[in-house]
């Protein structure tokens, strides 16, 4: 039995350790379009604001490979799978044939089109290791003014960053409101307080229309004002590597559509992590989830059932936590926007703001600034869908307290 495995980040490794814990003969190689060994992209913009090192990103020594005598080629893109001869072909030109395969591949940083000045010196697009030590490597030349180009968690937490080394910073967001995806406009409007506070200008309703300077950055033109910088950053989201597999079969909506065993629509191919489309524990609604936790898991399930021991799926956490300047920010289940008609209840007080989506007294979204009081108990309910309509006027008070097993 050969084991190939397409990605070497969350979801690719978890599954190389999961099948270890069954099979630990056959052979595994695990393919990887970078040069380096796993590392984690949760904490690449602690890299850049200085809180961490290099080394202290990657996920484990130099011999873990070995101890899971494991074969780890890098710098190699899959860029073909052959189902016929069951082979991948990679981007050298070599031949790499597999009894069992992973897509793993995850999702890569959009680049937004139609903007002029995207190869200038000083423009990075934030995703990869590559591309925060190329942050890193710029903001040593002295940059002292920098344009994120993307008001959602990734520009948001990149903003932060960024402040964090002294450097002044404007975000650039297309709609009326930051981190749309995670909350309501009322409960956005307290982060973007938190953000002012600390000197990042917040420039909404505008687009980046070109970034100007000769071969360096030197500022960039909005719909509606100019910005000067000397840096600009582009994070406005992923979206899934799917190329490797148009056109050759595998199902294919937003990501790759799989089954509760993360096994594709053709047999012995699995695919798990960002590039998957799930199903969420919540509503069972079909789409993308792509958070660290879910493709850890993801990865583990996929590796466990290439491997033979069946363990079935239940669907991805639809939960999102931010750190703003050590004011806490946890976004569970779904938006107003996404929900339609709904019943909201929020609290506030001047050091926090809770706010909870219902919809037949059941939880289908919640809000909280400045605290996590009760988070993990209130996701619990979310995903029995208990009624909670008999402690509504209790839900939010500081003071209560739900045992993590009740059940209304």
């Amino acid at each position: 039995m050969h084991y190939v495995i397409i990605g070497n980040g969350g979801a690719g490794v978890s599954a190389l350790q999961a099948i270890r814990e069954i099979d630990i003969k056959s052979d595994v190689t695990i393919i990887s379009r970078e040069q380096y060994p796993p590392y984690s992209p949760c904490s690449l913009p602690n890299l850049i604001a200085g809180e961490v090192d290099k080394p202290t990103i990657f996920r484990f020594d130099k011999q873990f490979y070995h101890r899971l005598n494991a074969r780890f080629i890098k710098n190699a893109e899959a860029i073909q799978i052959l189902l016929q001869n069951k082979e991948v072909k990679l981007s050298n030109r070599k031949m790499v044939k597999f009894d069992k395969l992973l897509i793993a591949t995850g999702a890569k940083p959009i680049t937004p089109k139609g903007i002029n000045g995207l190869e200038l010196d000083g423009v990075h697009i934030m995703g990869t290791l590559d591309s925060a030590l190329g942050i890193l490597a710029h903001l040593n030349k002295g940059v002292k003014h920098a344009v994120v180009l993307g008001g959602g968690f990734m520009g948001i937490e990149t903003a932060i960053m960024l402040t964090k080394r002294e450097i002044e910073v404007s975000v650039v967001e297309m709609l009326p409101y930051i981190l749309s995806r995670m909350l309501d406009p009322d409960m956005s409007e307290k982060v973007g307080e938190i953000l002012k506070d600390h000197g990042i200008k917040l420039v909404l309703n505008d687009s980046m229309k070109s970034i100007n300077g000769d071969e360096k950055v030197s500022g960039v033109s909005l719909s509606k004002t100019k910005l000067h910088c000397g840096m600009v950053v582009i994070a406005i989201g992923v979206t899934p590597n799917i190329e490797l597999v148009k056109d050759f079969g595998i199902k294919v909506n937003q990501g790759i559509i799989v089954d509760s065993t993360m096994q594709t629509n053709i047999k012995d191919i699995y695919a798990a992590g960002d590039i998957t489309e799930v199903r969420d524990q919540i509503e069972g609604k079909q789409g993308l989830f792509a958070i660290w936790p879910n493709a850890i898991e993801q990865g583990w399930i996929a590796g466990s059932n290439m491997a033979n021991k069946k363990i079935i799926y239940d669907g991805a956490e639809v939960v999102n936590v931010l750190d703003v300047f050590d004011t806490p920010v946890v976004a569970m289940g779904r938006t107003s926007k996404e929900m339609g008609k709904c019943k909201a209840i929020t609290r506030n007080t001047p050091t926090s703001s809770k706010k909870i989506l219902l919809k037949n007294n059941k939880i289908v979204g919640l809000q909280f600034v400045g605290t996590i009081q009760n988070v993990g108990t209130f996701y619990s309910l979310m995903k029995k869908g208990s009624d909670v309509g008999g402690i509504l006027d209790r839900l939010l008070d500081d003071n209560f307290v739900i045992a993590p097993d009740i059940v209304f």
